[in-house]
């Protein structure tokens, strides 16, 4: 089999985790002797392939486009939505940075930030943005529906592709996200939190750094900014013993997920969190958000927070400092290492598998009958 793996076109410019999820899958599936390549493209030419898998949905022109261009080179088409609600994110989210923009005090922060909780997400968003949004989620149903076979991340994921994207008669299979390493040195020591990933406003770094503003815990947030005045917000609530290095070399962030007492993802909406994932495998207590997939994946096994709460934040945090300290083949251990990328590979394939049959079906459908 030929498969073709799409991604958007500056997934190497402004890497995430499409991009790991897309090239670790070819890798994966280039073991299971499925010929694998992986473009990143607007408007891929999937002439020869059997199959083109397209990666993420949350730029729907651009996935259209991908499709389309799919469709036209013949090829099935597989999807892998990567879908999130964002309504949070675009209305609450926002409103939150301008309240810290316009605060003085952490205290002032805190109370204003109570004030806008206690009001309806949908009436935080601008018209402008609501018109928007509801255009963006119409384009998203209608790519879901447009693929032979979609690929979930996760059981969470797919309801939320069938109950608020209807798409209910797409068939899916469920391919679990796989860390994007394995091999971890546990230190002996561990010390302070840490949070990998990109600088931007669903990552939720600002409100990170407001919670743990005063205490005396050192805190790393690696990742490259995104939004350069979202970044400089970050760092105007950041305390005295908060960091920003950037984005760093795989090593680097290695050695620090190693090293971390706690790592704290607090997002306002993750399919997983690869960055979780990995620390998890490190040996690091994990702090996860409650709004996405993450309870999926790390049951009682992690600590979660509100996203648009500082103060659940800060108690998570030290939920996750006073558990006793872990070790290998412990039960999140364990958990996390059942997610393989073996085991991911043979899912996809299954789907390929439904989708060739899909798009055989509909092509047949589309044939003129033989003559009596």
């Amino acid at each position: 089999m030929n498969a073709l793996l799409v991604l958007r076109p500056d997934a190497s410019s402004r890497f995430g985790g499409d991009a790991a999820l897309a090239r670790g899958m070819a890798k994966a599936l280039s073991g299971l002797g499925v010929s694998a390549h992986v473009v990143e493209s607007a408007q891929p030419d999937a002439r020869g392939y059997d199959v083109a898998h397209v990666f993420g949905v949350f730029e729907p022109d651009i996935a259209a486009g991908q499709i389309k261009a799919c469709r036209a080179g013949g090829a099935a088409i597989a999807l892998s939505p990567i879908w999130l609600d964002l309504t949070e994110v675009q209305g609450v989210a926002r409103e939150f940075e301008r309240v810290l923009r316009r605060a003085r005090t952490r205290a002032r922060a805190i109370r204003a930030l109570e004030r806008l909780r206690a009001t309806d997400p949908e009436r935080q968003l601008p018209r402008r943005e609501r018109v928007a949004r509801s255009r963006r989620t119409r384009l998203q149903a209608d790519l879901l529906r447009a693929a032979d076979a979609l690929i979930p991340n996760g059981a969470i994921e797919a309801r939320e592709c069938a109950v608020k994207l209807g798409a209910h008669d797409v068939p899916f299979v469920i391919a679990r996200i796989p860390p994007a390493r394995a091999a971890f040195a546990w230190a002996a020591a561990r010390d302070g939190v840490l949070c990998v990933g990109r600088i931007e406003t669903r990552k939720n770094q600002a409100l990170l750094a407001l919670a743990l503003r005063e205490d005396p815990i050192d805190l790393e947030c690696v990742g490259e900014p995104y939004d350069e005045r979202y970044a400089a917000l970050c760092e105007r609530w950041a305390g005295r013993r908060t960091r920003f290095p950037g984005r760093l070399d795989d090593e680097a962030v290695k050695r620090r997920f190693e090293r971390a007492a706690v790592h704290a993802l607090v997002s306002w909406g993750e399919t997983a969190g690869m960055a979780s994932l990995e620390a998890a495998l490190a040996g690091a207590q994990l702090v996860v958000g409650d709004r996405g997939a993450e309870l999926e994946y790390f049951g009682v096994d992690a600590e979660y927070a509100d996203p648009s709460d500082p103060d659940s934040i800060r108690a998570a945090i030290f939920r996750a400092l006073q558990r006793p300290a872990r070790a290998p083949d412990d039960a999140l251990d364990r958990r996390v290492r059942r997610l393989t990328w073996r085991l991911a590979a043979e899912r996809t394939l299954r789907a390929y598998g439904v989708a060739l049959e899909r798009h055989a079906k509909a092509n047949a459908s589309l044939q003129p009958s033989p003559k009596q």
